[in-house]
């Protein structure tokens, strides 16, 4: 009867020591998605913020660049460098590299 009872005992052990073990599984399941889930939200909204100063940035150079191409000196100039346009009674010369 000793024996039994011992063996009954070991039982119980083992089954209560398998069901802490299931028991802590299953919380530390369901602790970690929702924290892997978060840490995954976490970095693309910080992305998303880099992202979003980045355009800002450029919003600013581009709003920039529309200020000053609303002035005629701006556009004259452009117009002289990129496109070799000049005014009527003006001449355009173009200097040419030396050659070897």
């Amino acid at each position: 009867m000793a024996r039994t009872r011992a063996s009954a005992s070991s039982r119980e052990v083992l089954s209560t020591l398998a069901f802490c073990a299931v028991c802590f599984a299953l919380i530390a399941a369901l602790a970690v998605l929702p924290a892997r889930t978060w840490w995954t939200q976490r970095q693309a909204l910080n992305a998303a913020q880099e992202h979003r100063a980045e355009l800002l940035n450029q919003r600013a150079q581009l709003d920039s660049q529309l200020g000053k191409l609303q002035t005629d000196a701006e556009v004259e100039r452009l117009a002289r460098a990129n496109y070799d346009l000049v005014f009527p009674g003006e001449e355009s010369f173009r200097i040419l590299p030396a050659g070897e």
